[in-house]
């Protein structure tokens, strides 16, 4: 009669173990980002809940809240393993190799993107003597003397410095 009450406490604790894991992947399952307290907290309200339906003992319970977390634990430590050999795999090594190489050329080619966008800029703002420009301020490249144009014209070289390229100002 031992055994036969030996098996049943068996059987009810390997119930609540499957009830409490289903409950806590439910739960679980809703979650972003699982620390060990996110963890801990889910696994408590996956007991709870259990509790709350009456169908196991609180002992019960608590044993199978043991279980669950040992094997999460033990899951948790084999994992780490794994993340630790393949961190230092030769295949994590080539990856991270060709990663930083893309990065690298991604990297060059924004920058020389910048660059021809920032000549182009340069070049659809800077006036040179003999265009024709609207009224406005126009400031020599070379020494900074401000012209300012009441009307449309062509540019004359700078009257300072005869520098022929100027910048267009608008007022702030």
């Amino acid at each position: 009669m031992a055994d036969k009450h030996t098996g049943d406490e068996e059987e009810r604790a390997t119930e609540a173990y499957d009830h409490i894991l289903d409950n806590l992947r439910g739960i679980l399952s809703s979650t972003s980002e699982l620390t060990r307290r996110e963890f801990d907290r889910a696994l408590r309200s996956a007991g709870s809940s259990l509790d709350e339906a009456s169908e196991f003992t609180r002992q019960e319970i608590d044993r199978a809240i043991k279980a669950v977390r040992k094997d999460w634990q033990n899951l948790m430590q084999a994992a780490d393993k794994q993340k630790d050999t393949f961190l230092q795999s030769e295949s994590f090594r080539q990856v991270a190799n060709t990663s930083l190489e893309f990065l690298g050329r991604l990297s060059k080619s924004i920058k020389d993107f910048a660059n021809v966008v920032d000549e182009k800029v340069d070049e659809q703002l800077t006036y040179h003597t003999g265009e024709v420009a609207g009224p406005g301020k126009f400031v020599c490249t070379e020494c900074g003397k401000a012209m300012n144009f009441k009307k449309s014209g062509r540019i004359p070289p700078c009257s300072s410095c005869k520098n022929t390229s100027f910048r267009r100002e608008f007022a702030a």
